[in-house]
């Protein structure tokens, strides 16, 4: 389906959403696309905690800069999910704390486990948003899960390519024949 015809859906949706009760908005989202809005939620705010405790410990200037790449991603999607969750009344999970700050210098803490953290992180998003985009059966929420897949993909690959530049990246063995 092309983003055109995409866009056309969105818009009726839209415009049977007009002047509807939070009640009869819930019947304009499924069941399994509220599990799985709501699943997003709580894996962004888990992830987003991780990386502001990780963000104390970061030494390398390169990685703070994916580290503020992979909130901004995480803050986005998590102010489009609050969005769909408050116009259909789904129940918000519990908030992460706004900040993070330590002043304890742990020395295993190092900027490659700290990737291996970012890396595994994004990771985890590929199958949820995945399956979320195939069980979804709302414009809206399809294309919100969408640009999130979207975002996750280009944060992976800004991840990847980090890694293999610090060598952080654990690559699979080259096959020969």
């Amino acid at each position: 389906m092309t983003d055109f015809v995409a866009g056309i859906m969105e818009k009726v949706q839209s415009l049977t959403e007009v002047g509807k009760s939070p009640k009869d908005m819930q019947k304009l989202i499924n069941v399994s696309e509220v599990f799985y809005v709501w699943d997003i939620m709580v894996m962004k705010f888990d992830i987003l905690t991780t990386v502001m405790i990780m963000e104390n410990f970061i030494k390398d200037n390169d990685l703070k800069l994916i580290s503020t790449q992979v909130k901004k991603g995480l803050i986005t999607g998590i102010e489009d999910m609050e969005q769909i969750m408050q116009d259909h009344s789904i129940p918000f999970p519990a908030r992460p704390p706004v900040s993070n700050h330590s002043t304890a210098i742990l020395e295993d803490i190092t900027d490659e486990f700290i990737y291996q953290n970012f890396f595994e992180g994004v990771q985890s998003f590929f199958p949820v948003l995945a399956s979320g985009f195939m069980n979804s059966t709302s414009p809206k929420v399809r294309k919100v899960i969408k640009n999130h897949l979207l975002v996750t993909i280009e944060l992976q690959e800004v991840i990847v390519e980090y890694g293999k530049l610090k060598g952080f990246l654990n690559p699979p063995p080259v096959y020969r024949t």
